[in-house]
This record gives structure tokens, sequence and C-alpha cells, in this order.
């Protein structure tokens, strides 16, 4: 028996030897796994042959029965064990420490640690507090083998002890997703904003072509009028302004065709966004992983840029980009095919030049290359996940 200061009290610790052997028992198992119990074995120098998980732990039960050099190296070692939860339970009695026990309040606190504390101190009720303690705890017993063998039963490989570790990769993952799921709910509220703000200017547009038609009708009402020569200065002047409107009418219906392009572009780009991002929240198998190869894109359409990149850093790549206007000649193709694994090259928005030399460079420098058919986001995820079927200097055309 040991003494255990409290203030300035002086309280009589009860030896592992001086409890009962269910405690005894309840104790070491909570304390000691089965792959521990070996090395527990060899240093009390218990070790007599080869001996199975349950025979090592009802060997350390018998050891500490009786007092001895070896029950008193084992007790020991359980005081160190639980030493760092000392504090924890300083303030708490017996009956408390029994009822944290029963009601399962003890999540900063190991059970063993618990029960060592609760049978520890020796007083008069120490042993019907230690017979309602085991009483808790073999209840629980009883409560973990039926789920332990529920498990077993549900479980598909029938390794229960398997469902944390697999629980931890669920959250890991479903965290992942929901940071994906994040970022293209992002970018699909930039792409509706972008939209939204094309269609607007639509509409002043086709607000302003309107105007110029009135205004056309009316000076074409106003030559119909005219019948005396000497207003033949003034045809001219109404002439040359009805060619200038004419002009202007042109240049806004081709910029209006133009809008009409890009809220296409912009539609088909949000509906890409919206298809990948239901199919990265239902997919939760592999994916292909560049393991930071150099990626570039040559040409596109330069606001996708970042997206582009985001694009090719999900999938683990680190990103160049070079718009496709070759101001500098092959030399600058050249160099960029130098510094880069792979290259992806659009053919619907680039020019001639830039995918000649892409091409051309590639096949010197033996780097892959895909040419692709459309520089919208979807082609260019659809591409990267067949980049593990490509070979060196596989130039293609998707």
């Amino acid at each position: 028996m040991s003494l255990y200061t409290c203030g300035v009290c002086i309280i009589p610790e009860r030896s592992i030897w001086e409890l009962k052997n269910q405690t005894i028992c309840t104790i070491l198992g909570l304390a000691f796994n089965e792959r521990e119990l070996p090395g527990i074995i060899k240093k009390l120098k218990l070790n007599n042959g080869k001996m199975s998980s349950f025979e090592m732990h009802c060997k350390l039960v018998q050891a500490s029965s009786t007092q001895d050099r070896t029950s008193k190296q084992l007790d020991k070692l359980l005081s160190e064990r639980f030493e760092p939860y000392k504090e924890k339970v300083k303030g708490l009695s017996h009956n408390e420490i029994h009822k944290h026990i029963e009601k399962g309040e003890y999540t900063d606190i190991p059970l063993c640690a618990l029960i060592w504390y609760g049978v520890r101190n020796d007083d008069k009720d120490i042993k019907s507090i230690e017979a309602m303690i085991f009483g808790a705890v073999h209840m629980f017993e009883h409560r973990a083998l039926r789920f332990y063998d529920t498990l077993s039963r549900t479980m598909p490989d029938s390794r229960p002890e398997n469902v944390i570790r697999e629980l931890n990769e669920v959250v890991r993952s479903n965290n992942k997703l929901q940071t994906k799921c994040n970022r293209l709910e992002i970018k699909k509220d930039h792409l509706t904003s972008e939209i939204g703000s094309i269609k607007e200017d639509r509409s002043k547009i086709i607000g302003e072509l309107e105007i110029q038609n009135q205004v056309n009708e009316q000076l074409k009402n106003d030559l119909n009028e005219i019948k005396d020569e000497n207003t033949l200065d003034r045809i001219n002047e109404l002439t040359r302004e009805l060619d200038f409107l004419t002009t202007e009418v042109k240049t806004l219906s081709s910029e209006l065709t133009q809008r009409d392009q890009e809220i296409n572009k912009m539609s088909c780009e949000l509906t890409s966004v919206n298809m990948y991002l239901e199919s990265e929240i239902k997919d939760n198998g592999e994916k292909v992983d560049l393991n930071g190869l150099t990626v570039a894109y040559v040409g596109g359409v330069e606001s996708l840029e970042p997206y582009y990149k985001e694009v090719i850093e999900s999938f683990g790549g680190t990103f160049n980009y070079h718009c496709g206007r070759c101001l500098q000649g092959r030399k600058e193709i050249e160099n960029l095919v130098d510094k880069t694994d792979l290259i992806f090259c659009p053919v619907d928005i680039n020019s001639h030049k830039a995918c000649k030399y892409v091409k051309k460079a590639c096949r010197v420098q033996n780097k892959l290359c895909c040419f692709l058919r459309s520089s919208g986001l979807s082609m260019l995820v659809r591409e990267i996940e067949k980049a593990p079927e490509l070979k060196e200097y596989d130039c293609r055309i998707y």
C-alpha cells in the first residue's frame, strides 16, 4: 500500500495486488493491447516460450495477484502510464468517478485510468465502490461485444477494426469534395454574373439599333420629299450621313453577333461546370493525378485562363499559358515547350502559326502534345483524364 497526498491530507492507496482479480483483469486488458503484451511480458521476465495473447494476459493477471517484485514493477508501470490523468481526477470522489464511468462521461480520460483511480484509494467503502465500478464496466463489455458481433456480421470484410479508419477516409474524401464543390459554386456564380452582364449589353445594343433604324427611315423619307434641283448639296450631305449611319449599323450588328457568340460560349461553359460539379460529388473513385507535371495551354479564350489554370492544378499539375499570338516568332513557343511536360493546343481559337510552331517543337523535343477541337473547359477535363494513355511525342487532334 502506498500513500497519496491530497492537499494537506495523506490518503493511503491500494496496490494492484490488493485489487480483486476481475478488476485487475479489466485494467490490464484496457491498458495493454495485443501488440504491447509481448514487450510487457519480456520486460517483467515472464516469458516461458511462445504464448498466445490470452495466455500473456492471464500471465499478467496471475503475476499481479501476489505481492512480489513482479507485481510491484507492474504496479509502478501502470502508475506511470496513468500519471498524465492524475490531476484531472484529483478533485473527483469515488462516487463521482463511478457516475462518470456509468454514464460514459470520460471523453478526455481513458476508461482504464478512471477505473485505476476509482479503486485505488483505501477507505471504508472501497470494496462496494470497486464492485459498482466493475458492474458498470462489465455491462459495457456486454454492449461492446454485441456491437462487435453486429459489425462482424455486417462489414463486407468482417473486420470491425477497420470501421474507424474507413470512416476517417470517408470524412477526408467528403471534405475534399466539399472544397471542390464550393470552388465550382463560386465559378458558377461568376459565369452566371458574366452572362447576365452580356445579356444586359445585348439589350442596350438592340435599343440603339432600333433608334438608328428609325433615323435611317427618317432620312429616307426626307430624301423622297426632296424634289428641287437646288437641294443637290443637301442630298449629297444626307447621302454621306446615311452611308455613315449604315456603317455604324453594320458595326453594331457585328458587335451584337459577337456578343451572342460570347453568350452561347458562356452558357456552354456554365453547363459544363454544372455537369463537372455533379460528377465530382457523385464520383468517389480514383482520379488522374498529373503528379506535378508542367502543363501548358496555348491559345483558347484568354478570359478563361484562370479556369484553365484551376482545372490543371485540381489534377495536380503546374500551369503555363500562352495566348497564341507569336509576336516574337517560333522562339517563344520553343522556350515554352522546353519548360513543359504536356501541351494542350485548341484549334478552334488559335493562330495557325502557334499550332504549327507547337507541333514542330514537340516533335523536336519529344514532348506530349494534344490538339483540341474545342477550347472549352469540359474538353480540357476529358483529355486530361486520357493523359496516361499518351506516349512520348503523341500529337493528336481530339
